[in-house]
C-alpha cells in the first residue's frame, strides 16, 4: 500500500506541474522545484482530499514543503482515518 501511495501522489503531482513522475523526486521542494504556486497547492490538497478521502487541513498543508513530507502526511492521514473506521 505504501509504495501505491508514492506512485499516486507522484503521478497526481506530474500532472498538474507537467513533470514527467521519472523527473520527481522525493527530496524536491514542491514550490521551488515543481514551480506550484499557493493556488496550485490548493489543488493538490483538493485532489488528495478526492482521491484519499481524507481531509488535508490548513495545518497539514504548513508541513509540506517536498514532496517526501507530502507523501508522508498523506500516509498519516490515511492511517487516522483507518484507525477511526
Amino acid at each position: 500500500m505504501g509504495q501505491d501511495i508514492d506512485k499516486e501522489i507522484i503521478e497526481m503531482l506530474a500532472k498538474m506541474t507537467g513533470f514527467e513522475p521519472s523527473e520527481i523526486t522525493l527530496e524536491m521542494n514542491i514550490v521551488r522545484d515543481l514551480g506550484v504556486d499557493s493556488l496550485k497547492v490548493i489543488e493538490i490538497a483538493t485532489a488528495i482530499e478526492q482521491k484519499f478521502k481524507v481531509v488535508v487541513k490548513e495545518s497539514d498543508m504548513a508541513k509540506i514543503s517536498s514532496v517526501g513530507q507530502a507523501i508522508a502526511v498523506v500516509k498519516k492521514l490515511i492511517e487516522r482515518k483507518q484507525k477511526v473506521l
